[in-house]
Formats: C-alpha cells, sequence, structure tokens
C-alpha cells in the first residue's frame, strides 16, 4: 500500500486556500446583499426601500430583500413586501394580537406604500392613507 506523506507545509498551503475560498465566498455574497438593496445604475433612480422607517410614535417598519418586520407601537409585525416602481404591496403575515391601552395601531392595516426620498406613505386596503414613516438614520 503506497502512502503519501504529507508535511508540514503542505498543510499549510491547503489551510490558506481554504481560507482564500472562505474570504472570496463572504465578499461574494456580502456583495449579493448589498446590489439587493442598491438603486438601478441608469436614469433616475427610485429612492430604496431597504432599511428602518419609523413614525412619531414607537411605530417603525425595517425593509431588507422583499422581508418586512416591525412594530405597530403594541404587536410585532412581520411579512413579504414586493416593489413596483415606487409602490411596496405588503402582504403581512402572522404576528401578536396584544391588546394595549393607548397605543395607535394604525401599522397593521398596511396594505400599499408608496416611496418619495425619505418619506414612506402606508395606505390600507381601501386605498386611504393611514400614516407616514421616514427613513431612520
Amino acid at each position: 500500500m503506497y502512502m503519501k506523506s504529507i508535511s508540514f507545509f503542505d498543510v499549510d498551503e491547503e489551510i490558506l486556500m481554504s481560507r482564500r475560498f472562505a474570504a472570496l465566498s463572504a465578499l461574494a455574497v456580502g456583495g449579493m446583499i448589498a446590489a439587493a438593496c442598491a438603486a438601478p445604475a441608469s436614469g433616475t433612480a427610485p429612492a430604496s426601500e431597504c432599511g428602518r422607517w419609523a413614525g412619531q410614535g414607537p411605530e417603525f417598519l425595517t425593509l431588507e430583500d422583499e422581508v418586512l418586520t416591525g412594530s405597530d407601537g403594541c404587536n410585532g409585525l412581520n411579512g413579504s413586501y414586493s416593489r413596483e416602481g415606487d409602490t411596496l404591496a405588503v402582504r403581512l403575515g402572522l404576528s401578536t394580537l396584544k391588546a394595549c391601552m393607548g397605543v395607535d395601531t394604525w401599522l397593521r392595516r398596511v396594505a400599499t406604500a408608496t416611496i418619495a426620498g425619505d418619506t414612506l406613505t402606508v395606505f390600507d386596503r381601501a386605498g386611504s392613507r393611514i400614516g407616514i414613516l421616514t427613513r431612520a438614520v
């Protein structure tokens, strides 16, 4: 039976190659994630929806890669969204349904939203404007 002898330098080279591959893979994945929320390069680019949007109170939404999370100030929200131009179509998923005294839970009625710069205007299913969120820094 033939056995290949492995030197210390062969092992180091394999480890180095594995680390290079891992680093390049991480850079590639990071680039894809960044590109998913980047504005198109040509023409007048629409504002990105990605990031955190907050209201005047405790309500907020976080939008990233067509996934929505947030809170109406009382209950957690989650779901998904799709974008066409400056309009987002929202599909809420499961969320908590606690009763909170003195909290206006308007955000849980979101059906669509429009983006204009750093302003996200929120509409219900009837198309009525129910609130405004601004891009959080």
